[in-house]
């Protein structure tokens, strides 16, 4: 396994899965409940990681989360989650 490999099962695969599922669905068919919904995943997925900005880039480059895409609606990485 590489390094992010195990980044990824160390936050759980469902967890990444899950986002990058989401992610792909709303951009195949971008609407607002596709927005919501995967918005929604995103959230977890920052909040699980306590917003961890190089851990969160290194998952978002390996695999496709679109954590900075504002088009769903707005990022998570100005929240506090301590």
């Amino acid at each position: 396994m590489d390094p992010v490999d195990h980044l990824i099962a160390k936050v759980g695969i469902g967890m990444v899965d899950t986002v990058e599922r989401y992610y792909n669905k709303y951009t195949e068919k971008p609407n607002e409940a596709n927005a919501r919904a995967y918005c929604l995943w995103r959230l977890r997925l920052h909040r699980r990681l306590k917003n961890d900005r190089d851990l969160l880039n290194a998952i978002n480059d390996a695999r496709n989360l679109g954590l900075n895409d504002t088009h769903p609606g707005a990022t998570c990485w100005d929240l506090s989650f301590e």
